[in-house]
């Protein structure tokens, strides 16, 4: 663990110690991520998509999911996939690191990086996002039920090795983190200090790393490619379009599922 997880660590567990001498907090303040993403968006459209079964299966039922796989109609582009899991009334079952489910799906960590994306936030602020650089087999769905899924292959006989870039951060009812201690301490300080609980809202902008499929022989023949940098540009520039919809300024998100204080079961 870095020096700098140790500390945001020590400041938590001190703020959770007084956690219990105070009452239950009345109410949950919404994101600061709206809970519909756009379905078309300049070029950008978007496909509906479902969860995986894993993450259905290990976050609490109150839980609640966005996601699109946005599509560029003019070709120029490979997709985007955009994420959000929205927590539910209990956090340690509703919201966790984002790595814990992307090793279970199979990425290794290639490499991980904090950035600040300047000007992405509403009235010109930077957007702290954790970059990862992950890979994977691509593997083959079983023909038959029972069966044990099959890598791809390159025409060479090797397994099909899939590259991705995922950024991913949390909103809260005020506050944007990149990093998990980081949520956490915020959600106690306002615990102790303003009297509320917030609902985080999880959210994971994606795209593969096409260039390294061209290296493996298996992109079509005139097909776009974009290396690491590029990729992470493209993303950047997808959300210079997406977040000024889908993000309040701090302390003015709005939940439907909160409106009524019982939808998630408060």
């Amino acid at each position: 663990m870095t020096k700098r997880s140790l500390i945001l660590l020590g400041f938590s567990l001190g703020l959770l110690a007084l956690l219990f001498l105070l009452p239950n907090a009345p109410q949950m303040k919404p994101s600061r991520l709206a809970k519909e993403l756009p379905d078309e968006m300049g070029d950008w459209r978007g496909i509906p998509r479902e969860p995986g079964a894993l993450e259905k299966k290990v976050l609490a039922q109150d839980t609640e999911f966005r996601r699109m796989e946005y599509r560029d109609i003019s070709g120029k582009f490979p997709s985007i996939e955009a994420s959000i899991v929205f927590s539910g009334k209990n956090l340690s079952q509703s919201i966790h690191r984002p790595e814990v489910c992307l090793r279970a799906q199979g990425w290794t960590f290639v490499h991980e990086n904090y950035l600040e994306l300047e000007g992405l936030l509403p009235s010109g602020g930077a957007l702290p996002v954790k970059e990862m650089i992950c890979k994977r087999v691509a593997m083959k769905n079983p023909e038959k039920e029972g069966e044990k899924p099959t890598p791809f292959l390159t025409p060479d006989g090797e397994e099909v090795l899939l590259w991705r870039v995922f950024y991913y951060t949390f909103f809260g009812h005020e506050d944007v983190v990149a990093g998990h201690y980081e949520r956490t301490f915020v959600d106690m300080k306002d615990r102790l200090f303003m009297g509320y609980d917030q609902r985080w809202a999880y959210a994971t902008f994606s795209s593969f790393i096409t260039a390294r499929l061209s290296e493996q022989g298996i992109m079509p023949a005139g097909a776009p490619s974009f290396d690491e940098a590029e990729t992470t540009e493209i993303i950047r520039g997808f959300l210079e379009k997406l977040l000024p919809i889908v993000v309040a300024e701090p302390g003015e998100g709005f939940d439907p599922s909160l409106a009524d204080g019982k939808s998630i079961g408060l």
